[in-house]
């Protein structure tokens, strides 16, 4: 008998799983990297959703609620239009609009609203209000109501701007035109007519100084002329109060304020005394967590006076923070008769808005 020679075809074939010189399955690698990456994935949103984003505050990206300070990824603004200035000199890592939309919150439209005034210190406000756990305000000032191109986006596409809240948070905008915009009382009414309104006002004479310095800034900046005070305020041929001028149409506050009660009672305003805004904001923020129906949360401690600005700044739990460079800016030296005539033009309209708002500022 002879033995049949082995050929090819006896020979063990190589498996279709393997590759030369390897010893392990090829899929089962790709299966087991796979798999490791699924449940690596899978185990951090567990995390996220089971320890909280307080957890992970220190990593700055994300916000958190309830005591603790917010942390905000902040979005691309691109290009600023003028009324974006001061926005554009604020200083980002000051907590603003949560973006992350974490389990139980979603975006809702405002209950709240800081309508004005235009340098009287909104700003500040809103930053002080956003130390509150309660209260999340949107950052940018949106101008919905005030300009007919971002209106007629609707109410949708506003809502889907505000920051995301959690069921026991108050969400709030901030834009100060909206008080002295003829059509913005309606359109707010319209969106809800039960909002609670913000007010900020201060001494007119002030408030108007303040508009100019804005508008002079940007423009010195810019390398363009801009007019003394003395010049804008004064009409020469008459030597009167420029009336046409709206720095002093801004700061006629009844005015506006007669357009508001047309539409709201008086009881869904709280008016902020500014000036008391700046020397003890504490006791002002006490009135507002009043009136938005908050537990009583910000006082003394949560700011320290900055010496070199010359105003309270804020605690942030790690570290300390002011309002940007464009605020306070230092008032130009104004002529003492251009004074007088400003404060004898502003007296009979500042009490007719004391009588509107049963408040006596005492501004002289």
């Amino acid at each position: 008998m002879y033995k049949r020679l082995a050929s090819d075809e006896d020979a063990p074939k190589a498996s279709p799983l393997l590759r030369p010189g390897e010893c392990c399955p090829y899929i089962t690698r790709i299966r087991l990297m796979t798999a490791l990456g699924i449940s690596l994935i899978t185990t951090i949103l567990l995390l996220v959703q089971c320890i909280g984003p307080s957890m992970l505050r220190t990593a700055d990206l994300l916000c958190c609620h309830g005591n603790q300070v917010l942390h905000t990824v902040q979005p691309n603004r691109g290009n600023l239009s003028q009324e974006d200035e001061d926005y554009a000199e604020y200083d980002e890592d000051l907590d603003g609009a949560t973006r992350i939309h974490y389990k139980h919150t979603k975006r809702r439209l405002p209950q709240a609203l800081i309508i004005g005034v235009r340098k009287a210190g909104t700003r500040a406000l809103l930053e002080f209000l956003n130390l509150h756990p309660n209260i999340q305000a949107e950052k940018k000032e949106m101008h919905f109501f005030d300009d007919d191109t971002k209106y007629v986006s609707g109410l949708e596409w506003y809502r889907k701007k505000m920051p995301y809240t959690y069921g026991d948070q108050i969400t709030i905008e901030k834009t100060p035109a909206y008080f002295v915009e003829e059509l913005v009382p309606e359109r707010i009414y319209k969106m809800n007519s039960s909002i609670r309104l913000l007010l900020v006002v201060r001494n007119p004479v002030e408030r108007t100084i303040s508009d100019y310095m804005q508008i002079h800034s940007s423009k010195l900046k810019k390398g363009k002329y801009h007019d003394t005070f003395e010049d804008i305020v004064i009409d020469r041929p008459t030597g009167t109060v420029n009336k046409n001028y709206k720095g002093i149409r801004r700061s006629i506050y009844h005015h506006h304020m007669e357009r508001w009660l047309h539409y709201f009672p008086l009881q869904q305003f709280h008016i902020v005394h500014g000036e008391r805004l700046v020397s003890t904001p504490w006791e002002e923020l006490v009135k507002v967590e009043t009136f938005l129906g908050l537990e009583h949360r910000l006082n003394h401690e949560n700011f320290y006076y900055n010496q070199t600005k010359g105003f309270y700044c804020m605690h942030l739990q790690s570290k300390e923070k002011c309002l940007a460079s464009s605020k306070g800016r230092q008032h130009p030296m104004v002529r003492t008769d251009v004074l007088l005539k400003l404060s004898d033009f502003f007296r009979p309209h500042n009490q007719k808005f004391y009588e509107m708002v049963g408040i006596d500022f005492g501004w002289e």
